[in-house]
């Protein structure tokens, strides 16, 4: 089996992890380890490749969510490609497998004892633009930027074409299930759990009284059109684009989950509340 190693950048103690982990699986368990191209001049590795390439057949992620979400960012679509999560940085929600515990549960996965669970992702894309955009895990936000960027906006947010409200504001959130417990929660959105398949549209401080979170089904496509002011759109938290008067950025769910390994009960409510 050839798995890479993702590590967080600017991070000794994960790159004490990853080295114990590339030697771990080549010299006891026989496995074909590859160091992310990506980290490749921190830590000093026989084998260099890049997910989505290379015949990958797993990831080791060793950072916290943000680490993740790069590598997903980066690597594109990964519809066969298990994760397995080490969880190392500032905010690991998403991340499970504690430091200590890593070498025996990368055993455990070549032995096969773990679970797959699946995140939906969307696809954001701006319509008459080429830039392609890189799938979200978390939330797509398009909000003020630019001239605007200390100023109100005005947003059409559409439902399978079908106008929702109009939005004035610093801008709108559409999250996936894992994204409602992010950015689209501290702005008053609702806690989804992560297993149903729905979008969560959040305005931020909207002036219209009607502008409220909407929780609406993923085979709809949500679409938001910017009618007044300068937008970013920001994939993950990461600004991917900017947008004008008259821009479209159309959202839909992606085919291919993310398929994160886990060992034990991965509670998302205990972690919200405990």
């Amino acid at each position: 089996m050839r798995i890479i190693v993702v590590v967080k950048r600017n991070c000794e103690n994960c790159y004490s992890i990853a080295k114990n982990v590339l030697e771990y699986g080549e010299r006891e368990l026989s496995l074909d380890m590859c160091i992310d191209i990506e980290t490749a001049d921190q830590i000093h590795w026989k084998s260099v490749c890049r997910a989505g390439h290379d015949n990958v057949e797993a990831a080791i992620v060793i950072g916290g969510d943000g680490t993740l979400f790069r590598f997903l960012h980066k690597a594109g679509n990964l519809c066969d490609i298990p994760i397995f999560t080490v969880k190392a940085g500032r905010r690991s929600f998403l991340m499970e497998v504690r430091p200590e515990d890593v070498l025996k549960r990368i055993r455990d996965f070549v032995e096969g004892r773990y679970r797959v669970e699946e995140y939906m992702r969307i696809r954001p894309r701006i319509l008459g633009k080429d830039a392609k955009l890189p799938l979200a895990i978390n939330d797509v936000v398009v909000s003020s930027w630019g001239s605007h960027k200390y100023k109100v906006i005005s947003l059409n947010v559409y439902v399978n074409d079908e106008k929702l409200y109009e939005v004035t504001g610093d801008g709108v959130i559409v999250a996936t299930p894992v994204g409602s417990t992010a950015y689209a929660l501290s702005a008053g959105g609702p806690i989804v759990d992560h297993h149903l398949q729905c979008f969560v549209i959040v305005p931020l401080a909207p002036i219209q009284f009607n502008a409220k979170p909407v929780v609406v089904s993923s085979e709809k496509k949500i679409s938001v059109e910017v009618i007044r002011g300068e937008a970013a759109v920001v994939v993950d938290g990461e600004i991917t684009d900017n947008m004008f008067s008259g821009d479209v950025v159309e959202i839909s769910k992606e085919a291919c989950p993310v398929k994160l390994v886990r060992f034990s009960r991965f509670s998302t409510y205990a972690r919200l509340y405990i």
